[in-house]
């Protein structure tokens, strides 16, 4: 079936995750506390990059105690200047004033009669019930805003009625400038997002376009996009992955610092700074290290806690795949690891699904047994009932074998040479390769693994799956994705100018006002 360019998928109600929270009270109020890092981790549903769930009474608490840390150190004259001594009429034209232009900015939207009102009488209860000064009010003000839906939830629409078009809901100004700032900053709207959206200049996919490369020439696109190869590879877990302390003593904080600075900096360096070519994140022979990683790496003349730009040794490295945090976390506490290695390759680059594990696998032969990591294997896959997923997953992990569990290169595995030539099916062909070096360029190369980074980075955009409603606008941001030269930046401008994240399906018994 041809995909309906007409089609938009559903825009699914968020909170605000815990890196979205803190990013965008620092943008609202400039709150560098990251009061979310005491929430509960966002919610673990399956799906691979991170979200809110729905709040329950320990997220409310959490809420309701971050709302009044931030709101007691609030400047409440800078927010809401009002003449000395001010009240009556006055006061309350001050007030009206601060919930329009704060009330904007906190929920991403103008504040709707209701609303204003409900926090008019909020305030005025404050300052006769309560017997707070006139900062006081404002503070309990930014208190009940911080609360409320319209900030803790994405969902700008407000209380109006969707546009239809085509049988789908065109969104708004405002909830394409919100939509745009989550998914290329992770963070409310500036102020130029919304001028924007008040003065209807994100209606067309032009006006969309100049937005978007504006933004992404912002530092805190930097950010989003490290986070996202952080949370596409899982590589934000480095620092709680288990390592057995007999064999790896060096695995410290220091080095478990170092391994992430160096992936966010090469991340940053290539798309930015760099082609911005997804090649080139497979297969760039320089990386970010300072000592710790140097040592780890092997790279001499690097004695400075500080991360330099040091070309490595091209037999050993090339890209993303083998450097030592993804190496790290597909790793084995005591070894290397084919089956985590070779998953991540066919779940994360190559979109494929696996079926869950029966329950009578046996597991591998422990190293005392004798022989390679990869010699166990092997044999391991022998048995019938490891042989549907492990066919798949280890063939792509024994190209890894010349890395350990942290990622330091290796000739010799238990005493004994390592073997890392395997071969897999990518693109509907057969693949020989030597080691990682040869498999990070076949899926440099591979029109498969750019159309599935492409569904990937669409998932982190929309945070859902995508659907067959998405198909049209996979398929434009993949040509603006080829036609940029595989380009990282503009596959984010491609997708922020799609269909599916300009409209979104009308959810089934949803009510229009």
């Amino acid at each position: 079936m041809p995909a309906d360019p007409n089609a938009a998928g559903l825009m699914p109600l968020m909170r605000l995750n815990n890196r979205e929270y803190n990013n965008t009270v620092r943008d609202l109020l400039g709150v560098q506390t990251q009061p979310a890092d005491n929430f509960p981790l966002d919610v673990d549903d399956g799906f691979l990059f991170h979200r809110g769930g729905q709040v329950a009474a320990l997220d409310a608490g959490r809420l309701q105690e971050a709302a009044e840390a931030i709101a007691a150190t609030a400047n409440a004259t800078t927010l809401a200047p009002c003449t000395a001594g001010a009240t009556g009429t006055v006061e309350e034209t001050c007030v009206r004033k601060f919930i329009s232009t704060f009330g904007l900015k906190a929920y991403r939207r103008p504040p709707v009669a209701d609303e204003t009102t409900r926090l008019v009488t909020l305030f005025q209860t404050g300052r006769t019930t309560l017997m707070l000064d006139y900062a006081g009010g404002i503070r309990l003000l930014v208190e009940a805003m911080l609360q409320a839906p319209a900030f803790i939830y994405r969902w700008e629409l407000g209380p109006s009625s969707a546009i239809l078009e085509n049988g789908v809901a065109r969104l708004g100004g405002y909830e394409v400038a919100s939509r745009l700032s989550y998914f290329l900053w992770r963070s409310m709207p500036d102020q130029a997002l919304f001028d924007a959206a008040a003065g209807n200049q994100l209606d067309t996919e032009a006006q969309i376009d100049a937005q978007a490369r504006r933004m992404i020439a912002d530092p805190k696109a930097r950010d989003t996009v490290s986070d996202f190869v952080q949370e596409w590879l899982n590589l934000d877990q480095v620092a709680d992955r288990p390592k057995d302390p007999m064999i790896y003593p060096q695995f410290n904080d220091a080095l478990k610092a170092a391994m992430t600075a160096e992936t966010t900096a090469f991340v940053s360096n290539v798309v930015f700074d760099g082609d911005s070519k997804l090649d080139t994140l497979l297969t760039a022979k320089y990386s970010f290290v300072n000592q710790p990683l140097a040592q780890l790496y092997g790279v001499t003349g690097v004695t400075s806690m500080t991360a330099v730009n040091k070309m490595l040794d091209p037999t050993q490295r090339s890209g993303l795949l083998t450097q030592s945090a993804f190496l790290t976390i597909t790793g084995a506490s005591d070894g290397s690891n084919p089956v985590k290695r070779g998953r991540k390759i066919y779940e994360r680059f190559q979109c494929g699904t696996l079926p869950p594990p029966p329950n009578n696998v046996p597991p591998p032969k422990p190293a005392s047994a004798g022989g390679t990591t990869r010699q166990r294997f092997e044999e391991h896959d022998q048995n019938p009932c490891a042989q549907a997923c492990h066919n798949i997953m280890d063939p792509r992990g024994f190209g890894f074998e010349h890395y350990d569990g942290l990622g330091a290169y290796r000739t010799t595995d238990n005493g004994l040479p390592v073997n890392s030539a395997s071969s897999f099916t990518i693109d509907g062909v057969q693949k020989n390769f030597a080691d990682a070096i040869e498999l990070s360029n076949i899926l440099a190369s591979s029109a498969e693994v750019r159309g599935c980074f492409v569904m990937q980075l669409a998932r982190f955009a929309l945070l859902r799956a995508d659907t067959t409603a998405d198909q049209y606008s996979l398929n434009t941001a993949y040509s603006a994705f080829a036609n940029g030269g595989n380009s990282v930046k503009e596959l984010l401008v491609g997708l922020a100018k799609s269909r599916t994240f300009r409209y979104r399906a009308i959810s089934v018994g949803e009510v229009q006002p």
